[in-house]
């Protein structure tokens, strides 16, 4: 006979033996039966689990479609891997996306830093230039002032010396 280890019902199929336990003569279940040998392993020889991704119309079908026999662990984990190993290229794109786009608002941002240097460059000329123009205007003043406090002084003097020669004149 041929049995099932596992059945559909634990996930899939399971590995299948020969047995060589009675059970009768009911068709497919002879050793000897090529349609019960075709049925399980098409042309092949023995059992081989399905490729990954691939389906295939010799197997047992139901209701939906074609079943595959279940994955063994080391495919289960390889396929985890895939998964792993494209969300990883899925973050990895994400990133390079994030990357490029923090390169170019940092670009920007040293554009509006170098053009602000240089306002600010400008800005400090500016200020020095009207620091030495209020610094003139303060001297001249300054000397405005004293020619005006000696224009007073010579003024008082020609007034005293008026008035004194006015006085003398008198006398």
């Amino acid at each position: 006979n041929w049995r099932g280890t596992s059945g559909v019902s634990a996930g899939g199929w399971g590995r299948f033996k020969k047995s060589n336990g009675g059970g009768g003569g009911q068709r497919g279940n002879s050793i000897n039966d090529p349609t019960a040998e075709h049925y399980l392993f098409g042309n092949r020889k023995s059992y081989a689990p399905p490729r990954l991704n691939r389906e295939y119309d010799d197997d047992v079908e139901n209701g939906e479609g074609t079943l595959t026999a279940p994955l063994t662990e080391t495919e289960e984990r390889m396929r985890n891997s895939e998964h792993l190993l494209r969300e990883t290229q899925a973050l990895c794109a994400e990133s390079e996306q994030i990357g490029a786009a923090t390169l170019e608002t940092m670009g920007r941002q040293r554009e509006q830093i170098e053009r602000s240097s240089g306002f600010l460059q400008e800005s400090l000329q500016n200020t020095e230039q009207a620091r030495q123009i209020m610094k003139e205007m303060a001297y001249r003043a300054f000397k405005n002032k004293i020619f005006l406090y000696c224009v007073i002084a010579l003024l008082v003097i020609a007034n005293g010396a008026v008035i004194i020669h006015l006085w003398r004149r008198k006398k």
